[in-house]
């Protein structure tokens, strides 16, 4: 699976003529390109006046991330207003500087992912060198659309209580207009939460992290499973009126964003464990007659860490998880297997081809008898074999590895480069299946000023199943 989007905006244009220029070009980039990036980041803007309420023309705007330390400059329009586009999410500082008048600063200003921060700053007239810090978050509006959707920043993902897998998915279940499907429902899966929003199939689902396709090519649902919040800096769940640009599905749009690194080294560390020795019986193994808990053991242990290559400027963040679940299946009962007397009949009239052979090496006798039989033809003769039941468990085992990596790095004042990489490896034991999707984005994105803003990403992902590739 590969993407390449681009996403251009025009915020002004100096001319009518190259109004109509720009407007070519980017019909003609429209019918070139697969389709425009998705917003994983927000944008501060607003207006800069004196105590009077007039225009302050020419201002100093210095956005600066609280946890990468990385700056942002603009300068205020005719009309006193800015905007700094393209922010990742995190906490920021804004810092207004004008000839004249007090410096402002406000903060600290949290971004959540495609929420806009409006600040309204009014300046004071100093004849001496004074700052003016206000401690305060900014309005959050979404000024650019209509879109309904719910956002799940860091810290509500980590303290919110998941399913016993803890698959970040989970959290889309307490959105308004999502409900959960169970197993015999039309387009139940396996592998994660099933649900349907607004009463539309599971596959209008549009699951993406970072801003790149997440979907599953050849079934419903992710491709990508997350199993560790730890890594994810915010989830968010549109449900209705979403723009355009996202296509493809319209149910909903799943967007996950994940952790980068910051000038501090931070990290996390987990461990959980689930057995037969912390559960009761359930009502459901009570009437199957169990007298002691199913043996269970269960495992899930990991960690993240993050921080600076070099401060100010590269950044990493990085996790593990080791995931083991080992238990005995709770029994199933297989009617129409030759009992000892149907065993004999088999041996003796066609024990010595493959095929029968091969049924008695595979099934044990059966040792209830369920009052049928089979009828076999063989050598012009006519042969009853009496059939019963035999019910049997197994023991299962799953080995589950989940990593990922990401770098971002600040090439100059205009220019970011970003890439991550995510590897699921789960291996289930008697099946013989592997599965280990991957996925590798790049991601260079260029804030520049007016009158061009542009993303450009590429994305691979792969999933493989018994040794069969599903990429493209």
């Amino acid at each position: 699976m590969k993407t390449t989007t681009v996403s251009m905006t025009v915020s002004r244009w100096p001319h009518a003529a190259f109004r109509r220029a720009g407007l070519l070009v980017m019909l003609a980039a429209l019918a070139a390109m697969p389709g425009f990036a998705q917003s994983t980041s927000s944008e501060i803007l607003g207006t800069v006046t004196d105590p009077t309420g007039s225009a302050v023309v020419d201002a100093k705007v210095i956005v600066r991330s609280l946890e990468t330390g990385i700056a942002r400059e603009t300068t205020t329009d005719v009309e006193g207003r800015f905007r700094v586009r393209q922010l990742p999410l995190g906490e920021y500082s804004v810092t207004v500087e004008k000839s004249g008048f007090s410096t402002y600063i406000q903060g600290p200003i949290t971004l959540r992912l495609n929420q806009n921060a409006e600040l309204n700053v009014r300046l004071s007239v100093s004849g001496v060198s004074e700052t003016i810090t206000v401690q305060a978050n900014a309005t959050m509006v979404n000024t650019t659309n209509a879109e309904v959707a719910v956002n799940f920043e860091s810290r509500r993902v980590s303290e919110l209580p998941l399913s016993i897998d803890r698959n970040i998915n989970n959290l889309a279940l307490s959105v308004p207009g999502v409900s959960q499907l169970s197993s015999g429902q039309t387009g139940f899966t396996s592998g994660g939460p099933n649900f349907s929003v607004n009463g539309n199939r599971l596959r209008s689902n549009n699951f993406m992290i970072d801003g790149q396709d997440a979907n599953d090519p050849s079934v419903a649902g992710n491709q990508q499973v997350i199993n560790n919040p730890d890594i994810v800096a915010e989830y968010r769940v549109i449900t209705n009126q979403f723009l355009a640009e996202y296509g493809r599905n319209s149910g909903s749009v799943i967007s996950i964003v994940t952790k980068s690194g910051s000038n501090d080294f931070r990290g996390s560390a987990f461990w959980f464990y689930n057995g037969n020795k912390l559960n009761t019986l359930s009502n459901q193994d009570v009437n199957a007659g169990y007298k002691a808990v199913p043996w269970r053991v269960e495992n899930q242990l990991g960690g993240t860490l993050g921080g600076p290559v070099m401060r100010n400027k590269a950044f990493f963040f990085a996790s593990l998880q080791k995931w083991t679940i080992r238990n005995i299946g709770t029994g199933t009962t297989l009617n129409g297997a030759p009992t000892e007397a149907g065993r004999s009949i088999l041996q003796q009239v066609g024990g010595s081809r493959p095929q029968v052979k091969a049924l008695l090496d595979f099934l044990p006798a059966a040792q209830t008898p369920i009052g049928r039989s089979a009828q076999l033809v063989a050598g012009g003769n006519t042969y009853q074999i009496p059939l019963g039941s035999i019910t049997g468990s197994t023991s299962f085992s799953e080995n589950n590895w989940q990593g990922s990596g990401r770098g971002d790095v600040r090439l100059s004042q205009k220019h970011n480069l970003s890439m991550r990489y995510m590897v699921n490896d789960d291996v289930y034991s008697g099946s013989g299946q592997a599965t280990p999707p991957a996925t590798l984005r790049r991601a260079r994105r260029a804030p520049n000023p007016p009158p061009w803003r542009s993303t450009a990403r590429f994305l691979h992902g792969c999933s493989t199943s018994s040794g069969c590739p599903i990429c493209a």
